[in-house]
């Protein structure tokens, strides 16, 4: 499977909470494997795994044993208190270890939280709660950042305002995703900035989509995040023909609020 594919897969619906203690504390690299990989599947960052497994960022080997970093301790204060698991369907031939290696949860903890057995045969269909989605999207959203050069308080703060940081979120007027991007707004960012097709339905295209604007508009607005977010939210066409609305104002203050918040 592609890391799109796994990345999107990772980022779905909201379920129930469940215990931290389901997230995997360690792993076992597969053939393949990229530090930035395991990073976001554990909902952690490749400077926290550099850090926690000495000698990792020279050599990257199937086999090897890795430390996971606790992903809850890179959390904002605001999302604490909000659901933070989701739901899975399961594909045909897969188990409970696929699920919980493409997850980055521990496979006997997974199947104890979801009332089966952790060799349980499952239905293509079926349904599995899956913790530790907030920690998987603040690691995908901070990768994003990363590898754009982008504000990652910015990209986290507006994706929190956005949709609580559920893909699966979309709008009366059709805005998709993370960031709520309109379909068009995407095409015109995969067009104009990234060069290739962007698909909004999938987490990490939508994520890179809407950093990619963020970026933009801070840069037409000599990064002023005030006007940026302004731009983001309103459109810099309406807010040249009629000012600032009361919600984009809202808007800029909720944003600044949570930034400065997210240490």
């Amino acid at each position: 499977m592609s890391t799109r594919s796994r990345l999107a897969a990772a980022i779905g619906a909201t379920a129930v909470a469940l215990p931290s203690s389901v997230v995997a504390t360690t792993y076992v690299v597969h053939p393949g494997d990229t530090l930035g990989d395991i990073a976001i599947r554990h909902g952690t960052t490749v400077r926290a795994l550099v850090d926690a497994n000495n000698g990792v960022a020279d050599s990257l080997r199937a086999g090897q044993l890795l430390q996971i970093p606790d992903a809850t301790l890179g959390l904002p204060a605001y999302t604490r208190a909000v659901t933070d698991a989701e739901t899975y369907v399961v594909h045909r031939g897969e188990a409970v270890f696929e699920v919980a290696r493409r997850f980055g949860v521990d496979a006997t903890a997974l199947a104890r939280a979801n009332g089966i057995g952790v060799n349980a045969p499952m239905t293509e269909g079926a349904e599995l709660v899956i913790p530790g989605r907030l920690a998987r999207m603040n690691a995908l959203l901070t990768h994003v950042a990363g590898e754009i050069d982008a504000d990652a308080r910015l990209m986290r703060a507006v994706a929190w305002a956005e949709s609580a940081w559920r893909q699966d979120v979309v709008s009366p007027t059709g805005a998709v995703g993370v960031m709520q991007l309109e379909p068009y707004t995407g095409d015109w960012v995969s067009r104009h900035i990234a060069g290739r097709r962007l698909d909004i339905w999938v987490a990490q295209d939508n994520v890179l989509a809407g950093g990619l604007l963020l970026r933009h508009v801070c840069g037409l607005h000599g990064g002023d995040v005030a006007a940026a977010l302004a731009a983001y939210y309103q459109g810099d066409e309406s807010v040249s023909n009629h000012g600032l609305f009361d919600d984009t104002r809202r808007y800029q203050m909720r944003v600044a609020t949570m930034m400065a918040g997210d240490a």
